[in-house]
C-alpha cells in the first residue's frame, strides 16, 4: 500500500500478545505529518487502548533519511495565506498536541524508533514515547527559529529535564543532536545500530510481553542493552553536548536574552560546531528569540496540560502575526533564504509586541478539556 500515509502492522508475539507497528510513509516529505495522519494515529490509539492483546505501540518511519521532519509546512503556509485566515493551521496545531498529550498519557508503552531525522512534529512523537531508541543517522533539532516557529509539541516540558543551558542554547542555535547527545541528554533511552533492526523486531516477537506497563518498558530495555546490540554501537561519535556542557552552562548565564545571546556571538571559537550556531542565531527571527528565553521561563512553572495550552495559544498567535508565515515563504517556498522579519534585531523587539503573543487567542483555550 505505497500511497498510504500511514501503515499498520501488528507484529505477533508469544503467547498471543501483540505489538502495533504505525509506520510514518511519506519518505518523499521526511514523514512529516499531515493533518490525516494525526488523525489516523489517534484513532489507532483509541483502538489499541481498548485490544487486550496489543501490550505496546511502536513508532518507526519509512526511509533511512527521517523518522519525521515535522509538519506539513506547506498546508500551514496555504493557511497563512488564505483570505479566511489561518484557520487550518489553528486546527492542525490543535489535531497534533492533542495527538501528543495522548501519548504521554498513554496506558500502554509507546515505543519510539528516531532513525534520521526528528524534528518538529516528530519530536513531539519521540518526546510523548515512553521509550526512546536513536540510531547512527538519528538527527534531533529544534530548528524553529529559522522559520519565525517557536520549539513546540511540548518541549516547554522537556527544558527542564534537560542539563542547565542545554535546552535555550539548542534551541537558539538550531543545534543538531545525536544519538549519544540525546542519551547524555537523557532525551533518548536506547541505541541501536540501524543494521541490526531486523534481529531486533525479530527478538521482540519472541518475547511474551505483559500486561503491566513498568514489566514491558523493563522488558524492552533489556533487549536493547544485550552485547550483541552494544557491539554495534560502539563505535558511534561521543557527545558533542558533554564535551562542551560547561562551555554551554557558561555562555548561557545571562540574566537576560540579550547578554545570553550576545555571548554566544562573541565567542571566539572556530569549531564548526558554534560557528553554524551562530549563523542560526543571526538569520533566525528575532521574536522566536524571544519566545524561547518566554519557553525557558515557563519550564518551570507548568505543568503538561498546562504546557499546550500555553504552546497552543502562543502557535495560534504566531500564525497571525507574520514572522511565521515569512519564515517558512523564505526557506521552503521561495527559498531565497532572506526573511524579511518584522524585527531584525533581538535588541529592538518590544515586550508589548511579546505581550500579544501571550494575549488569549480566544474567549475559551481549545485544549481546556485535555
Amino acid at each position: 500500500m505505497p500511497n498510504e500515509e500511514i501503515l499498520v502492522e501488528i507484529l505477533e508475539c508469544e503467547e498471543e500478545t501483540q505489538i502495533g507497528h504505525i509506520i510514518l510513509n511519506s519518505p518523499e516529505t521526511l514523514n512529516s505529518l499531515t493533518l490525516n495522519m494525526v488523525n489516523q494515529i489517534s484513532d489507532l490509539l483509541d483502538k489499541w487502548e481498548k485490544s487486550s492483546q496489543i501490550k505496546m505501540v511502536l513508532i518507526s518511519g519509512s526511509g533511512e533519511k527521517a523518522f519525521c521532519a515535522g509538519g506539513d509546512i506547506r498546508a500551514l503556509y496555504e493557511s497563512m495565506c488564505s483570505d479566511e485566515g489561518p484557520l487550518f493551521a489553528e486546527d492542525f496545531f490543535e489535531s497534533e498536541y492533542r495527538l501528543d498529550y495522548k501519548l504521554h498519557n498513554y496506558p500502554k508503552p509507546v515505543i519510539s524508533i528516531l532513525d534520521g531525522i526528528v524534528m518538529g512534529g516528530g519530536a513531539g512523537l519521540m518526546f510523548a514515547s515512553s521509550y526512546k531508541i536513536a540510531t547512527e543517522r538519528t538527527r534531533f533539532a529544534m530548528p524553529e527559529i529559522g522559520v519565525g516557529l517557536f520549539p513546540d509539541v511540548g518541549f516547554t516540558h522537556e527544558i527542564k529535564k534537560l542539563p542547565k543551558g542545554v535546552g535555550l542554547y539548542i534551541m537558539l542555535t538550531a543545534t543538531n543532536l545525536h544519538a549519544a547527545d540525546t542519551s547524555f541528554c537523557k532525551l533518548t533511552d536506547g541505541i541501536l545500530n540501524s543494521k541490526d533492526f531486523e534481529t531486533f523486531y525479530k527478538d521482540i516477537k519472541n518475547l511474551v510481553w505483559k500486561s503491566n506497563y513498568e514489566d514491558n518498558i523493563r522488558l524492552l530495555d533489556s533487549v536493547i542493552n544485550q552485547e550483541k546490540y552494544s557491539i554495534g554501537t560502539r563505535n558511534f561519535p561521543e557527545s558533542k553536548i558533554e564535551e562542551e556542557l560547561i562551555k554551554i552552562q557558561k555562555i548561557t548565564e545571562g540574566e537576560d536574552l540579550v547578554s545570553v545571546v550576545t555571548n554566544i556571538l562573541s565567542n571566539s571559537s572556530e569549531d564548526e560546531w558554534y560557528l553554524k550556531g551562530k549563523q542560526s542565531i543571526q538569520n533566525g527571527s528575532p521574536t522566536s528569540a524571544h519566545l524561547i528565553w518566554l519557553q525557558c521561563e515557563n519550564s518551570l512553572k507548568l505543568n503538561l496540560k498546562e504546557v499546550f495550552l500555553f504552546e497552543l495559544n502562543l502557535a495560534t498567535q504566531i500564525t497571525r502575526k507574520g514572522d511565521f508565515k515569512e519564515g517558512v515563504r523564505a526557506l521552503i517556498i521561495d527559498k531565497d533564504n532572506n526573511p524579511k522579519w518584522k524585527f531584525n534585531s533581538i535588541e529592538k523587539v518590544s515586550q508589548d509586541w511579546i505581550n500579544e503573543h501571550t494575549k488569549s487567542a480566544w474567549d475559551t483555550n481549545p485544549l481546556e478539556d485535555l
